[in-house]
């Protein structure tokens, strides 16, 4: 039996319980309670939005558009054509230069779009080597729609005293920073200036996926010459490749030639069971229509017609199935072409020939 506390002892507990949560509250209490401060980054962000607020407002609504994020803008000149300058290699000439191109020409009213290619050695010493010449390049881009004027050999990277050269107020290019070799962005001393006008990419085309593309269907692309007649000196292949790829092409022969013979053998079978089929059911029919006048007739002269008839149809059967073999020419003309306009079926023509030889043996032995 347990032994109950008494009253003092529990009491004296009940105190002590009370003094260690007041003792607990207070340590609590003593810690002093921080509040919440607004982290660096946050006022960095509030700070960034508040600056792209005013450039926006210094705009018009129709220009915000074009305005490099984080930079200013330039009004556009009134009462002459607006020059704008797009520069870039232009390899393989895509649809995204040309919708870059079209973007230039429609960002005003009266545009004069002006495009920079720079040369050959200025070019595979940046960006490496390229599909097309210079001089390639210079035409393509002469060529396009869009472009008023071109400027061979331009500088890969743009500055003011080239810009007032030439009398161009806007820098046309997307705004993503353009790294090279000492710039994190190209551009960027043209942002500054407000001299930048920004352009939207067409996603998913590009010289780099063209040439990516080419390089991950290789063997496809030079069977494709191959076979229009190029040579592998032209197309600089090894001979083991070539015949690499002579083996690659004749084994896709056979198994197109193969699958193309399995369709059309399916297709043959299907058509013959077809025919088969239909030329029985009409045999069927037009000796169930000649027979049922008869029913009266006694059971051996019916064993006997349904015997016939499928006789009968065993020979019709076999005039179908039979192929129009060269062998029933070589019989028919021992046969004095009797046959030949009647039927063509190698084994009627047999059938004829015992049955003419019987027929002569009997007359024999009638003499």
């Amino acid at each position: 039996m347990a032994s109950r506390k008494s009253p003092r002892k529990r009491v004296r507990d009940q105190e002590e319980n009370v003094n260690s949560l007041v003792q607990t509250i207070k340590v609590v209490s003593d810690v002093p309670t921080k509040r919440p401060k607004l982290s660096r980054k946050t006022s960095d962000e509030l700070a960034f939005a508040e600056n792209e607020r005013k450039l926006d407002e210094q705009l018009p609504a129709d220009l915000r558009k074009f305005r490099p994020t984080g930079f200013k803008f330039n009004l556009p000149p009134e009462g002459r054509p607006i020059r704008i300058y797009a520069d870039g290699v232009f390899d393989l000439f895509h649809l995204g230069h040309m919708k870059q191109l079209e973007q230039c020409k429609k960002a005003f009213p009266n545009v004069t779009l002006v495009c920079g290619i720079p040369n050959d050695k200025e070019t595979h010493k940046r960006k490496g080597l390229t599909v097309l010449t210079d001089k390639q390049r210079y035409e393509t881009i002469k060529h396009c729609r869009w472009v008023d004027e071109v400027i061979p050999d331009a500088p890969w990277v743009v500055d003011v005293d080239f810009l007032e050269k030439h009398k161009i107020d806007y820098v046309a290019h997307d705004d993503l920073p353009y790294a090279s070799s000492g710039s994190d962005d190209i551009y960027r001393p043209i942002k500054e200036i407000g001299m930048f006008l920004v352009t939207q990419r067409t996603e998913g085309v590009s010289t780099s996926d063209i040439i990516t593309k080419v390089i991950r269907d290789y063997d496809k692309y030079l069977m494709r010459n191959f076979a229009r007649g190029a040579t592998r000196k032209e197309l600089n292949v090894s001979w083991l490749k070539k015949n690499e790829l002579d083996l690659k092409k004749h084994i896709n022969d056979f198994r197109s030639y193969f699958k193309k013979a399995n369709i059309n053998l399916n297709a043959t079978s299907k058509d013959l069971y077809f025919e088969v089929r239909e030329y029985l059911r009409g045999n069927n029919n037009s000796n169930g229509n000649e027979s049922s006048p008869n029913k009266s007739d006694s059971d051996s002269n019916s064993v006997n017609s349904s015997t016939a008839s499928t006789s009968g149809t065993m020979d019709d059967l076999m005039n179908i199935v039979q192929s129009r073999s060269p062998a029933t020419d070589f019989a028919a003309k021992y046969n004095n072409n009797e046959n030949l306009k009647r039927n063509r079926s190698f084994i009627n023509n047999l059938k004829e020939y015992w049955k003419r030889r019987s027929e002569s043996g009997e007359e024999n032995q009638s003499n």
